[in-house]
């Protein structure tokens, strides 16, 4: 299992892929729950500050014909 990458950004849909994407391969490492919840939390902003920078609100045209 790899850590979270900001580049899986692109692999995001919908608001429920995130949740899917946002992986800590150290979660049984974090000394409790609550630290790797906030772990978990920190890859997701990570995530959609990324997704947020290089969206560019264009939908592929080629699917509505």
């Amino acid at each position: 299992m790899r850590r979270t990458q900001i580049q899986d950004f692109e692999k995001i849909d919908q608001a429920k892929d995130l949740e899917d994407l946002v992986k800590d391969k150290r979660t049984v490492k974090r000394a409790n729950k609550k630290t790797a919840k906030r772990r978990n939390r920190h890859y997701g902003r990570t995530l959609l500050r990324a997704f947020k920078e290089n969206y560019s609100g264009e939908q592929d045209l080629d699917h509505r014909v």
